[in-house]
C-alpha cells in the first residue's frame, strides 16, 4: 500500500484512516499469530516476527508525526477565525499567541495628513537626505511635547513592531512604545542621560580653572494617550538635587481645520529658537546667550495653560504660568511670579533643499515682592559655574517685559541661526524689609543679548529642525554604527554677545564656541565643545575684566 502526503483536515483524516484502521487490524492479527508461534524455531516464522515488529515502529512514528501536523493545522484554523472576529470573542478562545514582526510606521501626524511633496510613505536602508522641514527628517518629536501632537518615531535600524493579542509594541529609540492598534491608547518611557567633563582654564582667578564632570540630566518620565487626551511626566538628577520637570496633560483638536493644543500643568515654555529647545536636541552643550539671559525670573519652566495652533508653515503658542511646581514658598501665602508669554514663527520659502525659519516671540512677567534681585549668567559651561556675567544684588524687580527675534535657514546639509532678544527691567519702589535708603529704589534698566551659530554635517544628513514647532529635534542618521556605518559627523560655531551695563551694577560679555558631534545612531552621540570668553564684572567675587576658556565633553543618550 502506498501512502501519500494530503494537506488539510479532511485530508489528514484519509491518512489516519489508511494507518489506524487497516494497518492496525492486520498488526493485530499478525501480532497474534507471531505469539501463537512464538515458541517454534522456524526461521521464517522468526522472520515474520521481525518484520511485524519493524512494522508497528514505523506505524507508531507516523502517529507521531500526524499528531503534530494536525495541531498546527487546527491552531492555524482557529488563529484565522479569530482575526475576523470582535476582540471580546477572540480573547474567550484558548489561543497560544506567537510573537512576530510588523511593518515599520509611517511618519505621520496624529490626525492630520502631511504634505505629500514632505512626506515619506516608508523607510529602508540606505536611506536619503530627507527634505529639510520635512516629517522625514526627524526621527522623533521634540521631547519636551505632547505625544499625540507629533510625528511618531521612526528609526529604521530599529523601528520594529511586534504584535502580542490586541497591542502593539513598536520598538523605537532603544525601547517599546505600547499602543493599539489603531493608536487610540499609547504608554512609553521617555527620558535621557547627559554626563558631562570639563577642564577650565586661562583665567586670572584660580577658582575658574578647574576640572569636573557633572550629571546634566538623569531624567526618567512616561508618556502616554488616550485618544485626542496625552500626558507627560517626568522625573531629572541634575546639578545633584532632584526635581519635577514635565508633568502636564494637553487635549488635541482642530480648529477651523488646524490642529489646536490645550495643555495644563508643569511646562516647558517656549521662548526663542535655542530656549524653545530641550537640553538633549541643542546643537551645543548650552543653549545661546539668548536663551540664557532674557529669562523670566520664574526659569525656564511653570504651572499653568498653555494653546498652541499650527499650520502647514507657521505655529502660534501662548501661555499663562505661575512658579513652576519645585519652588519652594518660604514666606506666608506669597504669590507666584506671573508670566504671560507668545511665540511664533513662519516658513515664508522652502523646497526639497532649503528653507527659511523667521520667529518672534516676548514675555511679561508680574514678579512677587522678594529681598532682592540677582542674575548670573553662565558662560562657559555647567562644569564651570563660577565663571559667569553677575548684576546685582539690587532692589527686588516689580515687573518685566522682553522680546526677541530669531532668524534659521537650511541649505542641503548646512544651517545657519541667528537670534536677538532684550529685556527691560523695572525695580521697585519699596520692599518689605529693606530700609528706604536702599540703593537702586525704582531703577530701570535693559539687557541686550545676540547669538549667532551655524554648522554643516559632513555626513550628508538633513539639519534637525522640526519645522512642526520651529525648534531643534532629533536627527535621522543614515548610516549609524549599529549598521555598520560612520554615524553622523556634525561641525558648528557659535559666537555670543550680552550687554547689561543699563542695568545697576550689570556688566557685559562676549563668547566664541566651536563644537563637533558626532551621533552613534540618532538618539546617542559624543559631544566636543571649546569655548573662549570675554566678561567685564562690576559685582560680585571676581570684579574686573577677564577671560578664560574651557574644554567641554559630553555623553548623550535620549529615549
Amino acid at each position: 500500500m502506498t501512502l501519500r502526503c494530503f494537506s488539510g483536515v479532511a485530508q489528514t483524516n484519509v491518512v489516519r484512516s489508511a494507518i489506524l484502521i487497516v494497518p492496525l487490524s492486520t498488526l493485530g492479527f499478525l501480532l497474534h499469530s507471531a505469539t501463537a508461534l512464538a515458541s517454534t524455531s522456524d526461521p521464517a516464522v522468526q522472520e515474520l516476527i521481525r518484520l511485524v515488529k519493524a512494522q508497528s515502529q514505523q506505524i507508531h512514528e507516523l502517529q507521531s508525526r500526524l499528531a503534530k501536523v494536525e495541531k498546527h493545522t487546527i491552531h492555524s484554523t482557529i488563529t484565522a477565525q479569530n482575526t475576523v472576529k470582535p476582540p471580546s470573542v477572540a480573547r474567550t478562545q484558548p489561543v497560544q499567541h506567537t510573537l512576530k514582526s510588523g511593518p515599520v510606521e509611517p511618519v505621520k501626524f496624529s490626525g492630520d495628513t502631511p504634505s505629500p511633496q514632505f512626506a515619506i510613505n516608508s523607510a529602508a536602508y540606505p536611506l536619503l537626505p530627507a527634505a529639510p522641514g520635512s516629517f522625514a527628517a526627524v526621527s522623533n518629536m521634540p521631547s519636551g511635547s505632547a505625544p499625540v501632537m507629533g510625528v511618531a518615531s521612526q528609526i529604521p535600524s530599529s523601528s520594529h513592531s511586534t504584535t502580542i493579542g490586541g497591542l502593539v509594541l513598536k520598538w523605537g529609540k532603544g525601547l517599546p512604545q505600547i499602543t493599539t492598534p489603531d493608536n487610540a491608547y499609547s504608554f512609553r518611557p521617555r527620558g535621557r542621560i547627559l554626563v558631562d567633563y570639563g577642564s577650565g582654564f586661562g583665567s586670572r582667578f584660580p577658582q575658574h580653572n578647574v576640572s569636573r564632570t557633572v550629571m546634566r540630566a538623569a531624567r526618567l518620565g512616561f508618556e502616554g494617550n488616550v485618544h485626542q487626551l496625552s500626558w507627560v511626566l517626568e522625573g531629572d538628577y541634575a546639578d545633584n538635587q532632584l526635581s519635577v520637570m514635565s508633568a502636564f496633560m494637553t487635549w488635541s483638536d482642530k480648529m477651523g481645520g488646524h490642529l489646536v493644543e490645550y495643555s495644563l500643568g508643569n511646562k516647558f515654555n517656549e521662548r526663542g529658537f535655542d530656549g524653545s529647545t530641550g537640553s538633549d536636541q541643542t546643537v551645543f552643550l548650552d543653549r545661546d546667550i539668548v536663551a540664557n539671559a532674557i529669562l523670566p525670573v520664574k526659569g525656564w519652566y511653570g504651572i499653568g495653560g498653555a494653546f498652541k495652533i499650527f499650520g502647514d508653515n507657521w505655529h502660534v503658542a501662548a501661555q499663562i504660568t505661575g512658579n513652576d511646581v519645585n519652588t519652594a514658598n518660604l514666606t506666608n501665602n506669597v504669590r507666584d511670579d506671573l508670566t504671560y508669554m507668545l511665540r511664533s514663527h513662519y516658513i515664508p520659502w522652502r523646497n526639497k533643499h532649503g528653507l527659511v525659519h523667521l520667529g518672534a516671540w516676548g514675555f511679561y512677567e508680574d514678579v512677587k515682592p522678594s529681598s532682592s534681585f540677582s542674575q548670573k549668567i553662565r558662560l562657559l559651561a555647567r562644569t564651570d559655574d563660577a565663571f559667569n556675567l553677575q548684576f546685582g544684588p539690587v532692589m527686588p524687580i516689580a515687573n518685566s517685559m522682553a522680546g526677541g527675534l530669531e532668524a534659521f535657514g537650511i541649505w542641503r546639509s548646512a544651517w545657519a541661526l541667528s537670534e536677538f532678544g532684550v529685556r527691560h527691567i523695572q525695580m521697585r519702589d519699596t520692599a518689605v524689609g529693606l530700609p528706604s535708603n536702599t540703593p537702586f529704589r525704582g531703577a530701570a534698566g535693559t539687557e541686550e543679548a545676540f547669538s549667532a551659530q551655524a554648522g554643516i554635517f559632513l555626513t550628508g544628513e538633513t539639519p534637525n529642525y522640526f519645522a512642526h514647532t520651529g525648534q531643534w529635534a532629533t536627527p535621522r542618521i543614515l548610516n549609524p554604527l549599529t549598521d555598520g556605518g560612520w554615524g553622523g559627523w556634525e561641525v558648528a560655531a557659535r559666537w555670543d554677545w550680552i550687554d547689561a551695563t543699563h542695568i545697576p551694577t550689570g556688566g557685559r560679555a562676549w563668547t566664541a564656541t566651536i563644537g563637533v558631534n558626532w551621533y552613534l545612531l540618532s538618539f546617542a552621540r559624543l559631544m566636543l565643545n571649546y569655548t573662549h570668553a570675554q566678561v567685564t564684572n562690576k559685582t560680585g567675587n571676581y570684579l574686573g575684566a577677564n577671560s578664560g576658556n574651557i574644554v567641554g565633553l559630553r555623553s548623550a543618550v535620549t529615549f
